[in-house]
């Protein structure tokens, strides 16, 4: 876990030292959906990212609601992110917004809380809750082919803690590689 914060942190303070200003950006806010599962749609979140074009930086919130099953269980997840993201090039490929705004390749430093509830379906009963703890680093490529639209996949390493809230399941922590497609609107 803690080895996750130093490396978040370490992708964030080259992205504080740049200090040449951007042009103006036409585009100053996102937002964007992301399905954070393929199983059939069970789940989605929503992001709101605000840009800093002096530095070129931004940041983006989130919320999630999400339904996980396996087999005989299935559980509830709501949650809110924070991320902050250097684009380092803040220009692309197949893009047409001007040079300075949020597009191009990025690096992201993230951090996430949620809530868990688990339900057992053959008994039909609430077996608990328990928070989740997760730190990220992200790399990304977003490009806006028309007007404001905006598409954004990344890849990434992410560390996540589960805590059971009720005492009766020791924490345990997680380690995944991360792979997610967003598409959404600048504004």
């Amino acid at each position: 876990m803690r080895a996750a914060i130093l490396v978040c942190l370490a992708l964030a303070v080259p992205a504080l030292a740049v200090a040449e200003p951007a042009p103006e950006a036409p585009y100053l806010n996102a937002v964007s959906l992301a399905l954070p599962s393929i199983d059939g749609l069970r789940g989605a979140q929503v992001s709101y990212e605000r840009w800093c074009p002096c530095r070129r930086l931004s940041v983006a919130v989130s919320g999630q609601l999400r339904q996980t099953a396996a087999r005989d269980y299935g559980g509830l997840t709501a949650g809110v992110g924070a991320e902050l993201r250097w684009y380092w090039r803040a220009r692309a490929w197949l893009t047409h917004q001007h040079r300075g705004s949020m597009v191009g390749w990025f690096l992201g430093a993230r951090v996430d809380v949620a809530a868990d509830w688990l339900h057992d379906r053959v008994d039909d009963r609430w077996l608990g809750t328990g928070m989740a703890f997760g730190v990220a680093t992200r790399i990304g490529y977003r490009i806006a082919p028309w007007r404001g639209l905006e598409i954004t996949p990344l890849t990434g390493l992410s560390w996540r803690e589960q805590v059971d809230l009720n005492g009766r399941v020791p924490a345990k922590g997680a380690f995944s590689i991360v792979f997610g497609l967003t598409a959404g609107w600048m504004f």
